[in-house]
């Protein structure tokens, strides 16, 4: 089928609202300003509602997956700030956005983001002790990961985030066995790394709170350690704690947070080895 010029043209002017719209919105990002990002597409989508409903499905699927984006950055913003009612709003028109009823966006893009807005969903409940919606919403965002046959954000950072809320409900050997899963994720996904040069413009965008490999293995030996201590095995905890201790101060740093928690852990554990120190909580990712 041949196409011609002016059917080019025409084309181009029916996309120019929101390619535009796009830019902007990648603009303010960089500048912070979230809201002013997100209110540009939410503008462009109701001034061209008539056009968005007689495109072809995933025309506009890069637009969709920047405002999911967008919503859960800023409801990840308003929850640090304790804005709750606010942070809820965003994440329910996340959850509305990323929906399978939405042709807009790309499939698999748009489970890539269900997956990342149900694991903010999750720390959003854990975040006022409301553990068992919590946990649902963290399984859901596991079991999209586990489908998704390596097309995911941060499925470490996923069981990082059951590991702690499991332990903060008292499950510690299943949150132990969460701990020791993303270990072996983070393991895998560094050894990937350094085999092969990855692409900077891979999926989407990070989950909202996670960091980099590395950081996060100093977690996940971190979790595991605090697990074996709650489930009173020393010897096992001693041994995470330094793994973690050891891996922090390599990537983080002796004055990090993280850093100084471990060693107050392992001067608690080896300093007290017949009465059992309370166990450190387990960190989120």
């Amino acid at each position: 089928m041949v196409v011609s010029t002016m059917d080019s043209v025409e084309s181009q002017n029916v996309t120019r609202p929101f390619v535009e719209a796009e830019r902007e919105f990648i603009r303010l990002q960089a500048e912070g300003d979230h809201d002013g990002a997100v209110r540009c597409l939410e503008s462009v989508l109701r001034q061209e509602q008539a056009t968005v409903q007689e495109m072809p499905d995933t025309m506009l699927s890069t637009l969709f997956e920047r405002l999911a984006i967008g919503y859960n950055t800023l409801g990840m913003k308003h929850l640090k700030d304790n804005h709750t009612e606010i942070s809820c709003k965003f994440f329910e028109k996340a959850e509305a956005l990323t929906d399978p009823a939405n042709l807009h966006m790309n499939a698999e893009s748009r489970l890539v983001l269900r997956a990342v807005t149900y694991n903010n969903m999750g720390c959003f409940y854990k975040s006022f002790g409301k553990l068992h919606t919590a946990l649902q919403y963290l399984k859901k965002a596991q079991k999209i990961e586990e489908k998704s046959r390596g097309r995911s954000q941060n499925p470490a950072g996923t069981h990082l985030n059951l590991c702690a809320l499991l332990s903060q409900m008292g499950k510690h050997t299943e949150a132990l066995q969460h701990a020791g899963r993303a270990l072996q994720l983070l393991e895998a996904a560094q050894g990937q790394s350094e085999s092969q040069q990855l692409p900077d413009d891979g999926p989407i965008a990070q989950m909202e709170g996670s960091t980099n490999s590395e950081s996060l293995i100093c977690v996940a030996y971190f979790n595991m350690g605090a697990e074996y201590e709650h489930l009173r095995k020393t010897s096992e905890a001693l041994c995470q704690y330094e793994k973690a201790y050891e891996n922090c101060l390599q990537e983080l740093g002796e004055e990090h947070p993280l850093s100084q928690q471990i060693s107050n852990c392992l001067t608690q554990l080896k300093g007290k080895p017949k009465k059992k120190p309370a166990a450190a909580p387990a960190a989120n990712s």
